[in-house]
């Protein structure tokens, strides 16, 4: 037996697995738009699991297609819209106490008496801005950092949290019914509510790091690296419930064939 140059054993080269993907080329356009769109904002291990539970192998008639879009647009009206509205204490709670207790939407009729609800966001964006505008100075370093960083995690929670997915797909087959059920609103709103919620989040931090040890450039990068992360992080439990939301009206939806 050799004591001296023996080959150490190496492990076999493999490559990494593709990235699982939601279906694509169903017979229902519904659940393609809505699996190519969630593809993008759900994670992997999500996906895989919702691969398993949605089989899709029986041909899809208008009335599938229809039916699946109004589950959609209900879904947008009294899951999505409510969970964003709960950061907001007492007004936001009770609209979206009001928006569950809605009759589902299955026409004009349900999506009108949604959307006659969903007004109630319609001045959000403009009353975010007049609020910021009047309490943040753009001269202030920590006014602008904490502003900063809420508008780039609250820009992105609408289609993180797969808002933008299910309209989309709602859309694409009942366009009237989502419009009079003012969805245009909801996802502008949406995106006000986690504006405010991720500044008043972010703005305690931020007076915590104003008034610490450290000179003034220090505090710059610290804070540059903090408060998006702090931002984000407000956001996050919104957007993964909601991910899980998705997940579970994906499979329903599929069912639907």
């Amino acid at each position: 037996m050799p004591l001296f140059g023996k080959k150490n054993q190496r492990p076999a080269s493999s490559q990494p697995l593709p990235p699982r993907k939601l279906q694509t080329r169903t017979p229902s356009p519904i659940m393609n738009i809505l699996g190519r769109e969630l593809n993008s904002v759900l994670p992997q291990e999500m996906i895989t699991e919702l691969l398993s539970a949605s089989a899709m192998g029986t041909p899809m008639t208008e009335d599938h297609e229809r039916l699946r879009a109004c589950m959609a647009l209900d879904w947008l009206v009294k899951t999505w819209v409510p969970r964003w509205a709960s950061l907001i204490p007492d007004a936001g709670e009770r609209l979206g106490s009001e928006l569950i207790a809605l009759a589902p939407i299955r026409d004009l009729e349900t999506a009108e008496a949604a959307g006659a609800l969903i007004g109630a966001l319609a001045t959000g964006p403009d009353d975010t801005e007049k609020f910021i505008a009047a309490n943040y100075d753009k001269d202030n370093f920590y006014d602008t950092a904490t502003v900063t960083a809420a508008r780039k995690a609250s820009g992105t929670a609408v289609a993180k949290s797969a808002g933008s997915a299910v309209a989309d797909a709602a859309m694409s087959e009942i366009f009237d019914e989502c419009m009079a059920a003012r969805i245009d609103i909801a996802l502008k709103g949406v995106t006000a509510l986690a504006l405010n919620h991720s500044i008043d989040t972010v703005w305690p931090y931020m007076v915590n790091w104003a008034n610490g040890p450290g000179d003034f450039d220090v505090k710059k990068i610290s804070i540059g690296n903090l408060a998006p992360v702090v931002a984000q992080h407000s956001l996050d439990p919104t957007i993964e419930e909601l991910r899980q939301e998705a997940g579970k009206l994906y499979v329903e939806l599929c069912r639907q064939g």
